[in-house]
């Protein structure tokens, strides 16, 4: 578990996807070997009901293949190329790599699959923490009711009106934050709400010294090496341990 009173959180996005492509064993693995102290990756259901790891819910951007990860059965996803010869893994395989290495954070791509992503995490019986994240509120309420001591995270773009009430409503113990809506009285609310902030994706270092400053307490890069060590800049503080 990650003293956030030493350092910022380094969460590498997708694995490492500025060293390897996004989403594959090899980004992972390379994400872990620069000293991520977690791994983000997506989940997503198959047609044939396999959760396989990927973030658009076209194959067309990061394959070679067309359609919808929805609409594929999972020998056809698995069959395509996700770049430098990579296959897309199962969510298992992820889950496999990164036991006992480093912290994961796991989003939900797919509506209604929160169960099975816990089903998942449970069978793989992992020793290192997980936090589960979703655009899909709804999803990280799901996820607490089938592990109630889950650490859930509710992903957001904008700042909302009520503040930190989506939070408690989404039951979450941990918010992440589009770069361009942090600001510092909304992280202070946040951190006054018991919820630990993170931040997404930075990879100019400029952007990471401000989003230190701001006093977030994680940041998610495809380049996690960049995130530094040691706490350099001035909003930078003790808040509540993420490992919770």
């Amino acid at each position: 578990m990650v003293d956030r009173a030493s350092r910022t959180i380094r969460i590498g996005h997708r694995g490492a996807a500025g060293h390897a492509p996004e989403n594959t064993l090899a980004a992972v693995t390379r994400g872990i070997e620069l000293g991520s102290d977690y791994i983000e990756i997506d989940a997503q259901l198959t047609s044939d009901g396999e959760l396989v790891v990927m973030h658009d819910k076209r194959v067309d951007r990061t394959t070679n293949g067309h359609g919808y990860v929805s609409e594929l059965p999972a020998d056809e996803v698995r069959a395509l190329n996700a770049g430098d010869g990579e296959r897309v893994p199962f969510l298992s395989e992820v889950l496999a790599a990164v036991n006992g290495r480093c912290g994961l954070m796991l989003e939900i791509i797919t509506p209604g699959i929160g169960e099975r992503v816990v089903s998942a995490v449970k069978k793989a019986r992992l020793t290192t923490p997980v936090v589960y994240a979703s655009f899909l509120h709804s999803e990280m309420v799901t996820v607490r009711e089938h592990d109630p001591s889950a650490n859930t995270l509710a992903l957001l773009e904008g700042v909302p009106v009520g503040g930190a009430s989506f939070a408690r409503d989404a039951g979450v113990s941990h918010v992440g934050l589009g770069f361009d809506s942090v600001t510092a009285a909304f992280v202070e609310q946040l951190h006054a709400s018991g919820l630990t902030v993170f931040t997404y994706t930075l990879n100019d270092p400029r952007d990471i010294a401000r989003a230190q400053d701001l006093g977030i307490d994680g940041i998610v890069s495809n380049y996690p090496e960049r995130v530094p060590r040691s706490p350099l800049h001035s909003g930078v503080r003790a808040h509540q341990n993420p490992g919770r």
